[in-house]
């Protein structure tokens, strides 16, 4: 670890050793909420080392957080600062507020040259008023009666981070969302947050932002006047969130992930016309509502996975999309997205047992893999009526409806390999009247209704450049 980061830590044993893991972790931000930061070291979460913020709920009442009790960790990791102190009354280093007095003596202060962290400080708000440039992280975290940023209204610029953590009793974001710059806002486990006042200055911006595990968090009011961002937008767990409706003037974002919510039932994005990398709508357990009618592209995957009660997706304007994986919805009925001309990538369909309407009926190629999986109500491939060719394999497994491959008239080939195995109903191969050669192997196995002799004479009927296995 560098010099920065064990600043950061020296600080916090010295000054807040009860926040830290070198002395003994106590309750903060109310009466089960643990907050503790540990050393991170060089790697895959930090190039060049850092700190982990950790929080979760004290489920044994040792007043210690232990790791199978962590329910959310953040990152602040050490690096070159892009934001630099522009005059006026610079503190230097990393700077460590734990109580008012501490609070009072920056109250001066334009910038701070390294990390602010406001850390088990015993105050209702934050009275900075002069502070505007902070080049490293600022980290809010473990205060329980902090209510309001509102003191943090002057600042302008972060050199990275914002992170909001495990403060039970916050019920605003002051005025964060007026920073012009920093790389991201992450609002973490502050359960009595309601809505996102105070990110209303968050328009057309390049800033990150995570909303997690707050308890209390009911809508993603703050957020209206977000149309444009070039970054993240990550909601993830919010207990009771239930209203995405500040959403609605979206029309673009890099990568957009809502996922873990266990009381919305509804998301829908009408604005929403590109995603640059995903879309991940995951683990909604009681999502019936969906839609996204404007979007037209998604530069890597739609991820539609686990969301146990939506009934049916339909994406009517996408055209482009690298893959579409769509898993473990166990009450989907129907899929839909009719203008869909090519998937760069893999067409992914698994463990979707009332699924028995497929309309992709535009999709002309898959340029890599083709799955369809455990899909026991399927009986029609007629939605993909136009697919001619797959670049990479075909798997159809595990479909105990499906009784041929009727649907599939304009496939011609598949350029990898090619498995049958395990479709209980499957008895010809009627519908592939135009496919002629599969560049890998072919396997047919396991399909209990299938004549051994009814897939050889298919096997032989066209060019197989691999290995051919059949029972």
């Amino acid at each position: 670890m560098n010099v920065r980061a064990s600043r950061v830590l020296l600080a916090l044993c010295i000054l807040a050793p009860s926040l830290v893991a070198c002395g003994s972790d106590v309750t903060l931000g109310g009466p089960n909420t643990l907050v503790r930061v540990d050393s991170e070291p060089a790697g895959i979460n930090c190039e060049q080392g850092g700190i982990a913020v950790k929080t979760g709920l004290d489920t044994d009442g040792d007043t210690y957080l232990d790791e199978d009790e962590v329910t959310s960790v953040q990152y602040v990791c050490n690096g070159v600062s892009p934001v630099q102190c522009a005059g006026g009354v610079v503190h230097e280093g990393t700077t460590v507020v734990t109580n008012a007095s501490e609070m009072s003596d920056l109250d001066t202060v334009n910038c701070v040259d390294g990390d602010l962290l406001i850390a088990g400080a015993d105050v209702d708000t934050i009275a900075l008023p002069n502070l505007e440039i902070v080049t490293g992280d600022v980290v809010i975290a473990g205060n329980p009666n902090l209510v309001s940023l509102d003191g943090l209204s002057g600042l302008r610029a972060v050199g990275r981070r914002v992170l909001v953590q495990g403060n039970d009793a916050l019920l605003d974001l002051g005025n964060l969302g007026a920073l012009s710059r920093t790389d991201a806002i992450i609002v973490i486990g502050n359960d009595g947050l309601v809505d996102l006042t105070g990110l209303e200055g968050l328009g057309e911006t390049n800033i990150n932002l995570t909303i997690a595990n707050n308890g209390s968090l009911a809508s993603l009011h703050g957020l209206e006047n977000l149309t444009t961002t070039t970054k993240t937008i990550s909601i993830r767990a919010n207990r009771n969130l239930t209203d995405l409706s500040a959403l609605a003037n979206m029309r673009s974002v890099q990568l957009l992930e809502i996922s873990g919510h266990t009381n919305l039932t509804a998301i829908q994005l009408p604005s929403l016309e590109k995603v640059d990398v995903r879309l991940l709508i995951e683990t909604n357990s009681v999502l019936t509502d969906l839609q996204i009618p404007l979007l037209h592209t998604v530069g890597d995957f739609i991820s539609l996975d686990g969301d146990a009660a939506l009934g049916s997706f339909s994406a009517p304007s996408l055209l482009t999309v690298n893959s579409v994986l769509v898993k473990n919805n166990t009450s989907l009925t129907s899929l839909s997205a009719p203008q869909l001309v090519f998937a760069t990538s893999n067409i992914e369909l698994v463990n979707l047992p009332r699924l028995t309407g497929i309309d992709f009926t535009g999709l002309l190629s898959i340029g890599n893999n083709f799955l369809v999986r455990n899909c026991n109500q399927l009986g029609t491939l007629t939605g993909f009526s136009a697919l001619g060719s797959v670049g990479g394999t075909m798997t159809f497994t595990g479909n105990t409806a499906l009784p041929s491959f009727g649907g599939l008239g304009a496939l011609q080939l598949v350029s990898g390999s090619v498995t049958i195995q395990n479709n209980t109903a499957l008895s010809s191969f009627e519908g592939l009247g135009q496919f002629s050669e599969i560049g890998g192997d072919l396997t047919i196995t396991g399909n209990s209704s299938l004549l051994k002799t009814t897939a050889q004479s298919w096997a032989n009927s066209i060019t197989v450049h691999g290995t051919v296995t059949i029972n």
